[in-house]
């Protein structure tokens, strides 16, 4: 089996571990998922790939890296590698070490939250690539093998320096709030001699490695209050009407007047308003709010002659203006097509989807609703 397909079949395992993985829903938790912050670790092997057998010049390496999710989709690393490196050369049957240190910048895609619904899984598979530099020194070897005339002008004297192209994938699993273990395997482009050789092509090195990170830099999850109207009678103090009984008087004896009786108040009930919100996770545009639908349509009955205004928005966090458009569209007609199933007539309802043109709440989360208003 060649590595390509042992590396296909690393990441088909990786994205079925993904789609079959724990979901855990940020709105249970006191944080969000994204962004945030991570140092990491990573020991493992690695070989250059020459015309020499590539199992025979597997060596021990280790990372530190340092780098940011800024989206729960886009992040960037900095990640330096680097220990032991060894070369053979075929006909000699002889092997040779050097040392190197590479220090690339790498841009991190999150494959299973670009394709997922959600923003937390257990395992995520995390596409690699990025730029950087290679610094090789110690050629102590191959310099010895040319002093001894068993090669020619292929080993380089002086420390290497080489440009580093890096391709590659990651499964990471969260283990915890903090904490992630993740295999990766990557390949790296470096210029030609890296490895002593003159082949007027790119030298290829393969690393497979373990870590663990740590992460931090979490927001908190501000959940958003519910919202709910009372109706609220108003009852306002009228002024009462004294009435006197005046009767004629008699000749020695004036007549006491009676003391008044108070008269009931009136009950003045103010129209009931109506001012109802719903929120949805990220890219949902079902509803589950039968409660607040049920409230509304009691009060679209109550009023016959006066409007439901249902308004739809979307957050400018996530996204784009064009799909932010089409799920808070999503929104307005499951709702709109809710209160017309309960008996509101289309004539007295007003939708709107505005998308991520305008922004109701300052939290960027509470900007993914449906306000509904009585006018």
């Amino acid at each position: 089996m060649t590595k390509f397909k042992m590396i296909c079949m690393a990441m088909a395992l990786g994205l079925s571990l993904s789609a079959h993985a724990i979901d855990q829903d940020t709105d249970d938790r006191d944080y969000k998922p994204y962004p945030y912050m991570f140092i990491g670790l990573q020991g493992g092997v690695q070989s250059t790939l020459t015309d020499y057998n590539a199992f025979k010049l597997i060596r021990p390496t280790a990372s530190v890296s340092f780098g940011r999710f800024f989206t729960p989709i886009v992040g960037a690393r900095l990640h330096v590698n680097g220990l032991w490196n060894q070369g053979g050369i075929k006909d000699l049957n002889e092997k040779y070490d050097y040392k190197y240190a590479t220090t690339d910048i790498d841009l991190m895609l999150n494959l299973t939250n670009m394709f997922g619904k959600k923003q937390n899984y257990l395992c995520n598979v995390i596409l690699l690539g990025g730029m950087g530099l290679n610094y090789a020194w110690d050629n102590d070897d191959m310099i010895a093998l040319k002093n001894a005339g068993k090669v020619s002008s292929m080993a380089w004297t002086y420390d290497n320096v080489s440009y580093n192209a890096r391709v590659g994938v990651m499964f990471d699993f969260n283990v915890s709030k903090h904490w992630g273990i993740n295999l990766e395997v990557a390949a790296n482009s470096l210029s030609d001699k890296y490895n002593s050789k003159i082949t007027y092509k790119d030298d290829w090195q393969i690393t497979a490695q373990l870590g663990i990170a740590y992460k931090f830099g979490f927001r908190k999850n501000v959940k958003p209050a519910p919202v709910s109207v009372t109706p609220v009678a108003d009852y306002s103090e009228q002024n009462r009407v004294e009435t006197a009984v005046v009767s004629k008087p008699e000749p020695k004896q004036e007549e006491a007047k009676p003391e008044p009786k108070p008269e009931p108040k009136p009950v003045v009930v103010k129209e009931e308003a109506l001012s109802e919100t719903m929120f949805y996770a990220i890219r949902e545009s079902d509803l589950d709010a039968k409660n607040t639908l049920e409230a509304v349509i009691a009060w679209g009955k109550k009023y016959p002659n006066k409007k439901i205004s249902v308004s739809g928005y979307a957050d400018k966090g996530t996204g784009n203006p064009t799909i932010n458009r089409k799920y808070a569209q999503q929104r307005v007609d499951k709702v709109v097509a809710l209160l017309k199933k309960g008996g509101i007539p289309a004539s007295q309802i007003e939708a709107k989807a505005y998308g991520d043109t305008v922004q109701p709440f300052a939290e960027n989360d509470q900007n993914r609703c449906v306000i509904i208003v009585g006018k």
